[in-house]
């Protein structure tokens, strides 16, 4: 468990919190409407914790969308969009006080694991409340015989003291006690039986189990139970009031009722749908009284379907209008920065595998052409997605380059813009999990040796590292690329530093071993390299342009497909 959890669960937990709020004032504004009206919008809101809204931003977020707020500038749409974020934000206090308890740390860890701890015990203890209500109802049910009475589903007779109720969710029946046509009258019998037939026909049994679950999940919540009392409040309103408008007399329902109440026991279950239930007094006031129940106006209707398109669509409204959606020239050099000139980029030969070769400083470098966006973004070549790097063409580039280090941060944007222009990549930034490595200070202390302002130097392959007056954002690079995997330093260590670290690998072309670079690390350095599950930042790349479109001239490109053809023939 660790603190992006938490922190998602504390935005979902205030958002379906704002979303009930808000159930519960259109529910006084049609409280002289039907019940059922009312009952709907109270399972809404049980069923929005079921429905995070990060969960729609998400399919938001994948809705292609060319002209987003980073390309409209001041635009409404970016207007929008920023404050779109902020709604996304609002909480983030709640948030941040509920996920400082779970944060990855392993001091943390302790209090991560209490939480889950409590959540799980309190989940096991309502569910085994209702476990054992349940066996009341099921050794009814067991003993039970079939009767023959005329009704929507079967129907079934048993000596318990139960109220009449249906039972189940996939196949319901309805259970009766034996003597109940000896204690209530024909006309109260009909009666009652209507009530239950409201029940089938909606089926409540199932709306019920659903916030079951909603209870069972979220029980530190105080407003889940409320829901729940509300909930069968307006459901068996809503039956009484159709009893009513099917034409049953009110006094002879309303003493149905009472009977049952009296002589039965109430299944304490709210997924077995009986006659009692919610303020006994209440509805037996209501059902005598000859309310009249307002039709939905044409006013309501609208306002009752615009909170409903706004419950869906603003939530994926902020995944499309707050998705990173850039082009890679973000951060592009302007004019009085440095930037690659006279670039000319052609077919490279298949040989050598989707190679990019470029030249800097009179020497070459080989690089894939993921590796060349990850170096762009500062990540590891598996934090690239969106395309299967396999099948891409490799690229031979030249330039001029301009005397800026491949460590510096400029030289980053100059790559982020000739991908943009030369390339056509579009990206978006997204978070997910990942497997990677934490980079740490292993606890008999850092080996590094600390170095004041000098001219940075550095050699490197595949087996050694060798640098002088550096930081550590180039060993974490280098690991990243190394290990093939997401590198996070967690050091706390800035500065520049001298340090030399290099590994055994049995075949120069055999791919870096994650245990030896460990134990490399921490002899020579004293640093700690731990495997952990992390919630990394990812470049989905969305679009890139053709070979064709790629290489110098038209008629260049279409010259080396046909070289590459014939060579792969």
């Amino acid at each position: 468990m660790d603190s992006p959890i938490l922190t998602a669960l504390a935005n979902h937990l205030w958002q379906s919190t704002l979303f009930a709020m808000i159930a519960g004032g259109l529910t006084l504004l049609l409280r002289e409407n039907s019940a059922r009206v009312r009952y709907s919008l109270w399972l809404a809101a049980s069923a929005k914790f079921l429905v995070p809204f990060a969960l729609l931003s998400a399919v938001g977020a994948h809705i292609p969308w060319p002209l987003g707020p980073a390309r409209t500038g001041l635009s409404a749409l970016s207007f929008a969009g920023q404050m779109a974020t902020q709604f996304s934000q609002f909480g983030g206090g709640a948030a941040a006080a509920l996920a400082q308890a779970a944060h990855v740390d392993t001091e943390r860890e302790s209090v991560a694991i209490a939480i889950g701890a409590v959540w799980t015990l309190g989940t096991l203890m309502v569910g085994a409340r209702w476990f054992f209500r349940w066996l009341l109802v099921h050794r009814s049910l067991r003993e039970s015989t079939e009767s023959r009475l005329a009704f929507v589903i079967p129907v079934r007779s048993s000596l318990s003291q139960l109220e009449p109720g249906v039972v189940g969710v996939l196949h319901p029946v309805l259970v009766l006690p034996r003597d109940m046509e000896q204690r209530l009258t024909a006309e109260e019998m009909h009666a009652v039986l209507a009530h239950e037939r409201c029940h089938v026909a909606w089926r409540d049994n199932l709306a019920a189990a659903l916030h079951m679950l909603v209870e069972a999940l979220f029980w530190f919540h105080p407003l889940i139970w409320w829901l729940g009392t509300r909930l069968v409040a307006e459901r068996e309103r809503a039956c009484d009031e159709q009893v009513l408008a099917d034409g049953h007399p009110r006094e002879i329902y309303a003493e149905g009722i009472l009977k049952v109440c009296e002589h039965y026991l109430e299944a304490r279950l709210a997924c077995v749908a009986g006659v009692g239930g919610a303020n006994l007094r209440q509805r037996i006031e209501a059902i005598l009284k000859a309310k009249l129940i307002e039709r939905l106006s044409g006013a309501r209707k609208l306002v009752l379907a615009l909170a409903a398109g706004a419950a869906l669509a603003l939530p994926i409204a902020v995944g499309v209008l707050t998705a990173p959606h850039v082009r890679a020239q973000e951060g592009a050099p302007t004019t009085d920065e440095p930037q690659f000139r006279n670039v000319s980029v052609r077919l490279a030969p298949a040989d050598p595998g989707i190679l990019i070769k470029f030249s800097y400083g009179g020497r070459f470098h080989y690089r894939t052409l993921r590796q060349f966006i990850s170096d762009a973004y500062g990540v590891a070549d598996s934090q690239i997605v969106g395309r299967d790097w396999t099948k891409e063409s490799g690229y031979d580039i030249t330039a001029d380059s301009p005397p800026v280090p491949p460590f510096d941060p400029k030289y980053a944007v100059m790559i982020r813009a000739l991908l943009a222009k030369r390339f056509g990549l579009v990206v978006r930034r997204e978070r997910r999990q990942m497997d990677g490595y934490v980079l740490r200070i292993s606890p008999g202390g850092s080996k590094l040796t600390p170095r004041g302002v000098d001219r940075e130097w550095i050699r490197f392959t595949s087996g050694f590292i060798d640098a002088k007056s550096s930081s550590l954002g180039f060993l974490t690079t280098f690991l990243r690329h190394a290990l093939v995997a997401p590198v996070v330093d967690r050091t706390g260590l800035r500065g520049s530093y001298d340090y030399k670290v290099t590994w055994n690998r049995p075949l120069a072309a055999s791919p870096v071993e994650p245990t030896a670079v460990a134990k490399a690390l921490e002899d020579q350095l004293g640093l700690q390299l731990e495997a952990r599950r992390l919630t990394v930042e990812v470049i989905n790349v969305l679009s890139l342009k053709s070979p064709k479109e790629t290489v110098t001239g038209e008629a260049a490109a279409l010259n080396q497909v046909a070289q590459l053809t014939a060579a792969r023939r």
